[in-house]
């Protein structure tokens, strides 16, 4: 029996031509995986990015997760190079309870000064929220930090006269320089590549795995985030490679 889960939060079927929902579930079932996906949008309806970590807290609460490892994922922009075991095992190396994807650049900006004083190994040096590998326990002590019951989902700010969105990746970032638990970022690339304005120049085609030449790693998998979910001439190469085009 696996001593892990692959878990996604979901709010249905994705719609539009460019997300990779569909290949995100095919490329994990390559490996015989089948992924917990996470909605409670019938009782707990979706009201902005702030709910994927209240329904992640209370998968875990409610033993929808019950394995002390987990993998938390995106499932509309990120494929599968290769198989969750793989990804287990590079975790392990990282010698941490969480290990967090990393991209090139800082959004939301908040966070952006804390993050410049860590003396990063790579230009991927800012947290990402799309992929994270950790003991569930770790994890679940990190969601209870954010104290989930007093955020609020998307509103308007009646006193500063503004929409307000508060999302997980900030949430993410926070917790992160405040480290309640050991908490790494994924500098090399090792677990999960970003694609976001990504240089293709660096990336070689050539052998069964795509490398990231820049950090001598070959990435378990892609996350298509941010500039790179609709430019295809950063998706198709990528796809392409994977046998899904």
């Amino acid at each position: 029996m696996k001593d892990y889960s692959v878990v996604t939060v979901s709010t249905g079927e994705a719609k539009q031509w460019y997300y990779l929902q569909k290949e995100w579930y095919c490329t994990l079932r390559r490996y015989s995986c089948e992924p917990i996906t996470v909605n409670y949008q019938s009782d707990q309806p979706w009201n902005g990015f702030s709910m994927k970590p209240k329904w992640l807290y209370r998968a875990i609460k409610e033993k929808l997760i019950d394995t002390p490892y987990l993998i938390f994922s995106d499932s509309w922009d990120i494929v599968w190079a290769t198989s969750p075991a793989e990804v287990m095992q590079r975790y392990f190396s990282f010698e941490t309870d969480i290990v967090i994807n990393a991209e090139r650049n800082m959004f939301p900006p908040d966070y952006k000064e804390g993050f410049e004083k860590i003396k990063a190994p790579t230009d991927w040096r800012y947290l990402n929220s799309g992929f994270i590998v950790g003991k569930t326990e770790a994890i679940l002590t990190c969601l209870e930090a954010m104290d989930l019951s007093n955020v609020l989902g998307d509103h308007w700010d009646e006193k500063r006269q503004c929409q307000e969105n508060p999302d997980d990746q900030r949430m993410w970032q926070k917790i992160f320089l405040e480290q309640p638990v050991p908490i790494g970022l994924d500098y090399y690339c090792q677990l999960s590549q970003t694609m976001h304005e990504a240089d293709m120049n660096i990336f070689d085609f050539s052998g069964e795995r795509i490398k990231n030449t820049a950090t001598n790693s070959y990435p378990c998998v892609f996350h298509l985030n941010g500039s790179a979910k609709d430019k295809l001439h950063i998706r198709n190469p990528i796809l392409s490679h994977l046998k899904l085009l």
